[in-house]
């Protein structure tokens, strides 16, 4: 990967570190590449402000690319304080074009979310935003220990 890099003009540092570590670098913006990927928390647009705004670099957000732009960091501002649904959703859209064109964050890989489980369980409803909220609806051990054939 290192060599692969190179080639494109990126220098790549490869560094081993403990979890702690790492975690705690990936959190802070330490890093030119890591493993996190963002898991829910992006159903809300507002969440962009976080993630994308310059006024939210570690530890006062979660810009930990320290990506910046001036027209995203106006979009976000209005995203905050909009009340129409319609403006919102239009500054929404020229935020999403201006980040794909950027690309702040490069995806080296997306998981594939599955649900293994018992019917027991019932229809669990995986959300396509990755959160853990269909947890919310599983039913208590009890009744499935009743539901189970023995």
């Amino acid at each position: 990967m290192q060599e692969q890099w190179r080639k494109a003009g990126i220098d790549l540092e490869l560094r081993p570190l403990e979890l702690a570590t790492l975690l705690s670098d990936s959190i802070h913006g330490n890093f030119q590449l890591t493993f996190l990927r963002w898991v829910g928390a992006n159903n809300d647009p507002d969440v962009s402000n976080l993630f994308f705004s310059s006024k939210r670099f570690p530890p006062d957000g979660a810009n930990r690319g320290h990506y910046r732009s001036p027209r995203i960091d106006a979009l976000t501002d209005e995203i905050r304080v909009e009340m129409d649904q319609e403006k919102t959703k239009g500054s929404l859209q020229r935020s999403t074009k201006i980040l794909a064109d950027d690309l702040p964050y490069i995806p080296m890989w997306f998981t594939d979310v599955v649900s293994v489980h018992r019917r027991e369980l019932g229809d669990l409803q995986l959300s396509p935003t990755g959160d853990y909220d269909f947890l919310t609806t599983l039913k208590p051990s009890s009744q499935i220990a009743q539901l189970s054939p023995r």
